[in-house]
């Protein structure tokens, strides 16, 4: 593991804040050129100016903001990892190279990213947090993986650290059980949901008399996986839509005909793909290949542009749930065009990156975006304070124009949004299927 130690974080410059950066899973199945010489130590972050003046400072302004981040380059979600920690790290150049820094009182300040590659091992990561928290003492750490985020979080909340995940599942939208959990993305299980919905409507609308039947395949053994199959088994019930046996397919799968071949047998209509994009690569191969004839819907980090270049012609018609434009919507999402502009500027510059750099870019600008609304509001930076700043967000737009729908959370609610987007794949690139679904701040829904 490429992970920095004790003795080498103190050596890096220290900060006053910290948000750590990681992700959710899924397997390398191709290594793309130039991934081991991308830079694993990042640069700066910042963002946009509050409108209202700030309050005199109670702390003295910081000369930098520190921001440590957790990635996956090498492990089993390193296929969407590596390019997720190049929007996290683009982030923060555009921050400091074009923006100024961020605004601290009438002061810009640079932010520095420290990036930790953990491989997508819970150990690493808990061991990692506990470096964090004794090295740098953070108010904010940007978090990856399911796993790690969730067996990490009642520890963040006894240290009152803001915890921004690059794991959307619903289990930490409650903030009485994970009160120091954000992220800005529609969840999971609202996102499945929202597939449910469309599966319904897409049903109705082609005459269809006789209910839809549906499987879900993933790894039984990966929480980012598992994450929203209770949902979609709730949701499908209340909809008339027939469930069918779970096919149990691993996350680093290279042939999974024998669980197409039993969705086959079962006669399904629709399949919900639960992995990341490599296995969802072999598993469209195999769908084809095996003339399986029903529609497969993957989870967010499961299609990207990889699964278009991995399947070929298998990708055709397959769905691709959502919570942020993809690229290619630049149109629709306006913001989209200054991440192009980053990767024109910083890199990578061997390939261009698929659409999990947008997610880390997102992530990066709403943790900085916290802080600066937070030492403006309160004139000092804590985990509490950045907590109370988040919990007053309504409607709120982030710079980037138009890249996802705006983010509301309270003291008693932490889904950002409930509003998710079927994108489908038709001549090797994406187009909108069904454009944004909401499926609602359901009482009963909230924390699954």
């Amino acid at each position: 593991m490429a992970g920095l130690t004790r003795r080498q974080f103190i050596a890096i410059v220290g900060g006053v804040v910290v948000v750590a950066v990681a992700g959710v899973g899924a397997y390398m199945l191709l290594r793309r050129p130039g991934e081991e010489t991308a830079p694993s130590t990042p640069t700066p972050t910042a963002t946009t100016s509050p409108t209202s003046s700030p309050p005199p400072a109670t702390s003295p302004v910081p000369s930098k903001i520190t921001i440590p981040a957790l990635f996956d380059k090498s492990g089993p979600t390193s296929d969407v990892g590596v390019d997720y920690a190049w929007g996290a790290e683009n982030c923060v150049k555009w921050v400091n190279e074009v923006e100024g820094g961020i605004l601290l009182g009438d002061k810009r300040v640079p932010v520095e990213l420290i990036g930790t590659d953990y491989a997508y091992k819970v150990p690493e990561a808990v061991s990692i947090y506990e470096q964090y928290k004794s090295t740098y003492n953070p108010a904010v750490i940007i978090g990856w993986g399911t796993g790690d985020t969730e067996a990490l979080a009642p520890k963040i909340a006894e240290d009152k650290i803001v915890y921004i995940s690059a794991s959307y599942s619903s289990h930490l939208d409650d903030p009485k059980k994970t009160p120091y959990n954000f992220y800005p993305v529609c969840s999971y299980s609202d996102q499945a949901r929202a597939a449910m919905m469309y599966i319904k409507e897409w049903w109705e609308k082609h005459g269809e008399s006789r209910p839809p039947k549906l499987v879900c395949a993933y790894d039984f053994n990966v929480p980012y996986c598992r994450a929203p199959i209770e949902a979609i088994k709730s949701i499908a019930e209340e909809l008339g839509i027939e469930v069918g046996p779970d096919q149990n397919v691993g996350i680093k799968a290279t042939d999974t005909s024998s669980q197409v071949l039993a969705i086959k047998n079962y006669g399904a209509d629709f399949v919900w793909f639960g992995n990341t994009t490599a296995t969802a690569a072999v598993f469209a191969k195999d769908a084809k290949k095996l003339d399986l004839g029903a529609r497969i819907i993957i989870n967010i980090w499961g299609h990207d542009e990889n699964l278009i270049k991995l399947a070929g012609e298998a990708a055709e018609g397959i769905w691709g749930m959502t919570g942020h434009y993809y690229w290619g919507f630049e149109d629709k999402a306006p913001g989209l065009r200054t991440l192009k502009d980053a990767v024109t500027r910083f890199g990578p510059h061997d390939y261009f990156p698929v659409s999990s750099y947008i997610r880390g870019w997102l992530n990066a600008r709403m943790a900085i975006l916290a802080i600066e609304e937070t030492f403006s509001k309160f004139g000092e930076i804590s985990g509490e304070k950045i907590k109370q700043t988040l919990e007053s967000w309504k409607d709120k737009e982030l710079p980037e124009e138009g890249i996802l729908p705006p983010i509301t959370y309270t003291p008693t609610d932490h889904r950002p949004n409930t509003k998710a987007m079927v994108l489908t794949i038709e001549n090797g690139k994406y187009k909108v299927e069904r454009d944004w679904i909401d499926v609602g701040r359901r009482p009963d829904w909230l924390g699954w």
